[in-house]
Formats: C-alpha cells, structure tokens, sequence
C-alpha cells in the first residue's frame, strides 16, 4: 500500500508539470531603473526604486495613497510603471482601514504570492498601502505567517524614510546638481539601522561645486538639495548645539556641527527622535553627539561625502525570519507541518485546545470544557509532559490548559518533526513560540467572554530599550473569571509572562522566558462506561451537559512554572552555536469524580468514586547545538549536530479514593456531599525518567530540486519508577527525501526511528499514575505539496507508525506495554480562494489502527480506543470588502467518526457533525487598531460524546457564543 501511494502521489505531480511548461511568463523588469529618473519624479518612486535594489527578489511594489485634492486612493509609485495611477482596488483598501495585512497567493500562470499590508510613516501613522509580489517559495510549503513577517521587515524599512504622507508627494531631488547614492547617503542608512529609535537623520554639506548655501545631502526622508534654514547656518557658523520640540510635541530635534576626522566642521547634521513629556532632553542630546561623534571616525573630508555609495542588496526569503535553531522547524524539509498565526489565536479563548482544534489530524481526548489540554494526532494521544515544546526546546510539563496570551503562534509538527525532539510521540510535536519585542512598541488590551458567564481580560506590551535598541522586552498579564457551560463549575484562572532578548554585538544574542499560569475551578466528574453484558457495552444517551455531577467542592488546582534561557553565537554568516536551558515545574491537586454503576435506560442508582491526589512535576531540558552551512563540490549542506538532555520527574506524596454514599440519576443529579476520605492516604514513589543523545541531522541541497535528509541519534534512555530502573543504549536514525517538481509542488519522503515517552497509567487502573519507562516508534510519511493552480492549495501525505502498545489489560487491571499498534492512514488539507473575497478550506483525515498484543488476547486486531476511521472539519469564508472592509464571515463544519470505547471494540460512540460560526472585523478607531472576533460554537446546539479515553465518557458542550475585543494603543 506504501508502494501504491507513492506512485499515486507521483502521477498526482505530473499534471501541474505539463501546464507550467507551457506558462512560463518572465518577469517584468523594472521601467525606472535607479539614475535615471527625472527631477520631476517623486520621492515615492524613489522609495520603490531603492527598495527593489536592496530586495532584488521583489517582482513587484506598488506604494498607494491619496493625493492632495483627490478623492481616492491610487498607485502613486510602482516598480512597473504602467501600474501607477491605477486605483486601490477595494481589498487594498481594506487593509489601509482595518490595519489588517492580506494574502493572495498564484495570480494565474504567475508562480508568486503577494502580500498586502498598511503602509505607515515613520511615526507609525497609516498613510496607505504597500503591495509586494514575491516568487513563490519553492519546496517551502509556503507559510503565510512568514511571509507577512518578511514583508512587514521591507514596509519597516521603507515607513522609516517617510517623514508624513505629504513626503510622499514631494520632488525626489530639490536640487538635481546633488547627486544620490553618495557615501554620505550610506552612512545615513547603516547609521539608521544602528539606531531604531531615530526618525530623521539629515546631513547638511555645502557641495563640491561651492556657493553659500548647506543642502541636505543626505537623509532617510529624500529632500536632496533642500537648502538650509537659518537654525541649520547659525550651527555650522556659530558650533553651538541647536535643540527644539516640535508644535504637536511629539518630536525632539537635535542639530550638531558636523565634523571631518580632523574635527574640521564640514556642515551640520539634524537628529529627531519621538518625544513625550517623560523623555530626558540630556540623554537625547548625548546620544545625538555620540551618533555625530561616531561618523565624524568615518569623514576624511568633505569631498569623500559625495563620492559614490554602495546599494547593498538584502537576501531575504519568505521563511527568513523563521528560527532555524531546530531542525523541525525548517519549512523546507520532507515533513508536515501546520502553523497557527497570531492573528487566529485572538478567538482561541480556551486556551491551546481551542487553537488547534481544526487543524488536520487532531482531535480531542478530554471532554469539552475541560480544564486541561489532551489532544490526539494521528490517532495517537499526544503525552502531556514530552509533547508539548516552548520555542523548539524545553517539553511543558502539561497539567493545565496552555494559554495563548504570549505566544506569536502555534505549530503542529508531525511525522518525522517529532522525532526530531528527542523523547516525542511520532504522531507531532506542539510548538508553542513565545512573542517578542518588535522595532514598534506594542500596546494591546483585550476583552473577552462568552455566553456561559465567562469573562476576563488582558494587556500585552512589548518595548525595545537602549540606543540602538538592543534589549526587547515582552510583558503578558491576564485573568480571567471561568464559565465553561457547566453550572457551578466556575472558576478563575491568571496568567502572567516575560519575553527578554539581548542582542550583546552583532554576533552574541540572549534570550530569555518565564511564564506562570494557574487555575483554581471546579472539574466535572466523568461517565463510566457500563459493565460489558456478553461481550457488548451499550453506551448511555448523553446527559445534559450543563449539569454538574460531581459538586463544588471538587476543586482542581493546577499551576505551571516554565522557565527558558538561550544564547546564540554566530562565529560567521554560516555558522553559529546555541547554547538552551529550561525548567518545567508544575503541581495540581484534584478531586476527580467518576460515575459508575448507574441503569443504562433510565440512569438511575449512580454511585461516584471521588479520587483524591496530588502531584508534583518538574521537567529539564539542555541542549547545545552547532548549526553550519557548507558546500562539498556541488551538494550544498545545511548541518545541525548537537547534544541534548531531558529529564521527567514526578511526584505524587497524596492519592486516596473514595466511594461517595449517596446513589443518584446522571440525568437529573442531585447535590452530593464532599468526599470523606475511609482510609489513610497513600503515595507513589519518586519517577523519573531522562534520556541523553548525541545528534546530527544534514539536509542536503543536490541542484535546485533536490533535497536528501540524513540524521542519526544516539541515545541512552533511564528511567525509573522507584522500585525497578531500566537503562539502554538506542542507535535512531533518519533519512527523508524532498523532490520539487515545480516550484510550487513538492514531493516528500522520509523514514525515522524515535523515542516515545512511557505512558501515564490512568486512575482507573491498578497502577494509577505509574509511568511506563520509554519506548521506540518508527514512522515512513510520504507526501505532497501544491499550490500551482490559481488560488488552490493542496498537502497531503500518507503515513505509517508503529509504536508500542501502553494499555490496561483487561484481566489483571494493570497498565502495561503489551505488543504494537500499527498506524496507517492519509491526511490532506486543501485551500481554495475564489478571488479576494471568497476561501474555502478542508481538512479530512483517514485512518486504520490495529493492535498487535503479545500477552492480552482479546484487543489482538482491534482497533485501540477513541481512534475514528475519518476526521475533518470544512469551513467558508467571505470578506465583503466593497461593503465593510475589515470584515470577514466564516461558516464551518466539523467531524468525526463513530469510536470504539475501548481497546477490546466492546461497543461505539456515535460520530457527530458540529457546526459554528464566526465574524471578525478589524478598523482603525482613533487611531488605534482594534479588532472585534464573534464566534459560535455547536451552531445546532448537537448533544455528543465528545471522546471516550480510559473507560471514562467525555461530554461535548452546548451551543456557546463567544467576543474577544483587542484594542492597539
């Protein structure tokens, strides 16, 4: 079947093939070329002319805004020049009043993606918009988040060198005897990307060709050959330092005598920096100086300023951005990966759950509402204390739901990106990368509830510091009342981080995470599932959701401590070591109930047994990494070879459990009496488990097609779990293949061995909270990426796992590593944009599992528990922009086959199809951008099973409506 996909994939490839040889549309080369532009030619199409030069890879740049005395935006500058003064379509549009950057990959027969984002001055004021055109990424699975984050840097850099809208519009050249590009010129712009925090940088030299006046030779907002003002005379013919606010007060300006080496004054130089009311006019003045003084070191004399400067193109991709520390988060490698923007987590109100919820593969494993995350993928329960990963690193140690509120997005990989981590399930890795400190300081107040009573809030700031703004700081604080659906299970919940980063010099960079999370809430209690009558379970009809079975006293205390350092040293441009240390800590005491022993028909005679337990949790991780790249005759080599450490420890001091006396109906509940606990506590001792590896994996470039992944780990594994310790020595390999057909579809194979955390034993068993030492899992993925039609979007791959079995034998209770399970089974998810205002996407998972025990007979061939043959969800989305810029409509849909209950198939939860709703809308109030995110979950109001894990019933949750509101000051 491997076999038969491979070839199937293959033929799949060759349609695109054979129409993109007949497409082939060489790309427009530029009609103004730089130096040949008149004095009639704006200052505008001199931003997109020195921008193309430094970004050669840009096909297109178009610069729109309104003119004076005009009534609608239009293209003022392009790098085509047929293009300018055509209008600003109504998705441009958008983007300029909603704030909101925009997408459109592959125009027809093109091969490229355009990204639309607000065009800002250098005070950051919306002023337009910038359209870019870049080719589309081969092999790269294209990432819209990158590529937005690549396009925003090229915007920063252009919204830099505007000093206001009207600059735009004014003559490129004062003066057509001054000439550009000069020496002068490249010391202002390698002196501006030095400083961030400086708005305008401005020389004033008399020129070669003599004359009384001192023009602007140089700066970052044009005005060549402006001739001075009298501040600008009196501080080159007096020497004195001229300071000065502004009217609006907003802007401090320092004007210097402006020296040779010799201390010779060879004209003046101003300095504006953003100013408020808080700001010390001593400390501008002396980084003004020092900024004057450090050029002063780079003047031999006047003349050498009008000399010819260097452009320097800027290499840039669409992934430039992205870290490239770990190996799985590399787009352009033989694996699959999802990523969740930022951008989407402003609905994800609960948390990581909710964030990932649609994507391909994933599922469920708690009931709705639950206060803690547990999610499947691939069929395979993802371990919550070595699957989850902050920044590509340390694994959270996972006892309460992950909030969002500091993270820049959400990846999901799978495959073979898993097994890269060291200790990971080969079903995905969830990576969770933290937010930092941009060039733009970040203000951000959200507001959020939902239907059930919930309600919270937030504040987001980040602020780079120093004078060349070298340290950033990320601050997250939130709190929350918490409403699930449940009656009285309420709750609160508070959540607060700090994201550092130092960039010491050029080459040596720190950073640094801390986060602290926590809930206090009530936790509904579980449905068990009924005693097997001849070998069939019958499964009960839902209960009310609503209705608490458990009481308030059945509190659930979660807090997690995650702790994470870094540093990077680049030795040159394609080398660099990093150096990682991470802390996990977490503890949660908890009363979970569960409900057994009640009439399947009428729910009668229920009876509740109450666990009782604590438990303390501290992971570590360490890793050092050498990442190079090199070239061997004509492979190319991206290399990574490092050694990492983890360690899992975990403590439970307290268990007890304890039968309830009071018996009642599961659909219509009673209060029920705390527990009280009819024999002393017990505890676990000390688990621990770590596992040590030598690594090194190589990409291989071979031509522009060609991609081979080699790797090999070697680990020693030793775990314990107090009373027996294991140890092993395990070789691991890898090897993948990347072919690029085109350069918008990929091919992808790849083979890997990996090491998979032991299981946690459930409560329900009789080694409760026993951790199963590690075991190896193998997964082979083959795959295929397409974007070459217009507008469509397509990857897919099938896969095959095999992984040991961590199972609770049905004779003896106990949980145990009983034989294999194998996985096979196909995924895809596929996009398709009718024009800007119309996407649809779907995402669909097939799968079939089977067991292969060794000692309990009766799961042998069996499918294991609450994994479903089809997953899926489909959604519709709509922008009206001709009528509401900013605003987008989305309707889905989400599925999931019926489930068996438990691994000897004894019985079926019913599949069930869950709709919802959703509207966002983004404007600019004020000033300030502010987005407004309305959703509806179980559209219908369906009652379901949401999943069955461990014998115990999880509940779906009615219809819920849910508003985020998030303002940027």
């Amino acid at each position: 079947m491997f076999t038969r996909s491979v070839l199937a994939m293959a033929i799949a490839a060759t349609l695109p093939t054979a129409v993109y040889a007949q497409a082939q549309i060489p790309p427009a080369a530029s009609t103004q070329a730089i130096g040949t532009q008149t004095q009639a030619e704006s200052y505008a199409q001199h931003l997109v002319d020195t921008t193309v030069a430094r970004h050669p890879e840009l096909l297109e740049l178009d610069l729109h805004a309104t003119p004076a005395n005009a009534a609608h935006s239009v293209i003022i500058a392009a790098k085509s020049g047929q293009r300018i003064g055509r209008a600003t379509d109504p998705d441009d549009l958008a983007v300029f009043k909603s704030g909101q950057p925009f997408v459109e990959i592959n125009r027809v027969g093109d091969q490229n993606v355009e990204a639309h984002l607000p065009l800002l001055d250098a005070h950051g004021t919306v002023i337009g918009t910038v359209e870019m055109t870049f080719p589309y990424p081969a092999g790269s699975g294209f990432d819209e988040t990158a590529l937005i984050r690549t396009a925003a840097q090229i915007r920063d850099d252009i919204s830099r060198r505007i000093a206001h809208q009207p600059n735009l519009f004014e003559p490129a050249r004062f003066d057509t005897r001054i000439p550009r590009n000069t020496y002068a010129q490249t010391l202002i712009d390698e002196t501006l990307a030095r400083y961030p925090d400086v708005v305008v940088l401005a020389m004033h030299v008399k020129p070669p060709q003599g004359g009384a006046d001192y023009p602007i030779i140089a700066s970052n907002i044009g005005r060549i050959g402006k001739p001075a003002d009298d501040d600008d005379i009196r501080v080159i013919t007096s020497g004195k330092t001229s300071l000065e606010v502004n009217r609006e007060e907003d802007r401090f300006e320092v004007k210097l005598p402006l020296q040779d080496v010799t201390g010779a004054t060879v004209g003046a130089l101003g300095v504006i920096f953003p100013y408020a009311k808080t700001s010390s006019q001593p400390a501008l003045q002396r980084q003004a100086e020092k900024i004057r003084d450090d050029l002063r070191l780079r003047i031999p004399g006047s003349a050498k300023l009008f000399e010819p400067g260097a452009v320097k193109p800027v290499a840039s991709t669409v992934a430039a951005d992205l870290d490239k520390s770990a190996l799985g988060n590399k787009e352009s490698l033989p694996m699959t990966k999802q990523v969740v923007s930022s951008a989407a987590l402003q609905d994800a109100q609960d948390g990581l759950s909710d964030a990932v919820k649609n994507q391909a593969g994933v599922a469920p494993t708690n009931s709705k509402g639950s206060p803690a995350d547990a999610q499947s993928i691939r069929g395979i329960k993802l371990n919550l204390f070595s699957n989850y990963r902050l920044n590509g690193g340390l694994p959270i140690a996972g006892v309460v739901t992950t909030p969002t509120d500091d993270k820049a997005r959400i990846e999901t990989l799978k495959g073979a990106n898993a097994l890269m981590f060291g200790v990971a399930s080969p079903a995905g890795i969830i990576n969770l990368v933290t937010k930092r400190a941009t060039d733009h300081d970040v203000t951000s107040v959200t507001l959020s509830g939902n239907s059930f009573g919930q309600y919270g809030g937030g504040i987001d700031v980040g602020r780079r510091f120093g004078s060349e703004k070298q340290l950033g700081l990320r601050v997250n604080l939130s709190g929350a009342h918490l409403e699930n659906g449940v009656n009285g299970a309420n709750g609160h919940g508070s959540f607060a981080s700090l994201g550092a980063d130092w960039r010491a010099t050029d080459r040596l960079s720190f950073q640094f995470d801390v986060e602290q999370y926590q809930k206090d809430v009530v936790e509904q209690a579980g449905i068990s599932l009924p005693t097997a009558v001849n070998g069939h379970i019958t499964i009960p009809r839902v209960p009310d959701p609503k209705n608490l079975l458990s009481g308030p006293w059945a509190v659930y205390t979660p807090r997690t401590t995650n702790v994470q350092g870094r540093v990077d040293y680049k030795f040159d441009d394609n080398w660099k070591v990093l150096v990682e240390v991470g802390r996990s800590y977490a503890e949660r005491s908890r009363l979970t109930g569960r409900i057994g022993s009640y009439n399947v028909a009428t729910g009668a005679g229920a009876v509740e047994t109450v666990g009782t337990v604590t438990q303390n949790y501290i992971n570590s991780f360490e890793r050092t990494e050498v990442l190079g790249k090199f070239n061997t005759g004509p492979l190319a080599h991206d290399l990574t070879m490092g050694i990492s450490r983890s360690e899992r420890n975990a403590e439970t001091p307290a268990q007890n459990s304890i039968v309830l006396p009071q018996r009642f109906n599961i659909y219509d509940p009673i209060a029920l009496p705390a527990p009280v606990p009819t024999s002393p506590d017990t505890s676990l001792p000390l688990q621990t488990s770590s596992d040590s590896g030598l690594y090194a994996y190589d990409t291989i470039g071979i031509g522009q097609k060609w991609k081979v992944l080699a790797g090999f780990r070697e680990t020693r594994s030793v775990s314990s779990d107090g009373r027996v310790s294991q140890a092993s020595y395990l070789p691991l390999p890898a090897a993948g293949i990347l072919y690029d057909v085109l350069p918008t579809t990929t091919l992808f194979a790849s083979y890997m061995k990996g090491l998979e955390d032991g299981g946690v034993a459930p409560a329900s068993s009789v080694n409760a909270y026993q951790i199963l030492p590690p075991a190896v899992s193998t997964q082979k993925e083959i795959g295929i990426r397409d974007s070459y039609f217009e507008g469509l979007s397509i990857s897919a791959s099938y896969f095959d796992i095999e992984r040991v079995n961590a199972v609770t034998n049905s004779v003896t209770k106990v949980f145990s590593n009983d034989g294999t399970i194998t996985y096979r089974g196909a995924e895809a998810v596929v996009t398709k944009q009718f024009g800007r205002q119309w996407s649809v996407t779907s995402a669909v998972q097939w799968l079939t599992a089977v067991q292969n025990p060794v000692s309990d007979m009766t799961i042998k061939g069996k499918t294991p528990e609450n994994t479903p043959k089809w997953i899926g969800n489909f959604s519709v989305t709509h922008r009206p922009t001709y009528l509401l810029p900013g605003l987008s409509v989305t309707l889905g849909a989400s599925f999931v086959a019926q489930r068996p209950v438990n691994p000897q198939n004894q019985g079926v939860i019913p599949g069930y199809v869950v709709y919802s709703a959703g509207a966002t809308y983004a404007t600019v109030i004020g000033g300030h951008r502010t987005s407004f995110v309305l959703s509806i979950d179980n559209l219908t109001n369906r009652r379901y099973w949401n999943s069955v894990q461990t014998g115990t019933l999880g509940t779906g949750m009615d219809r819920s409506v849910r508003l985020n509101a998030k303002i940027d000051f």
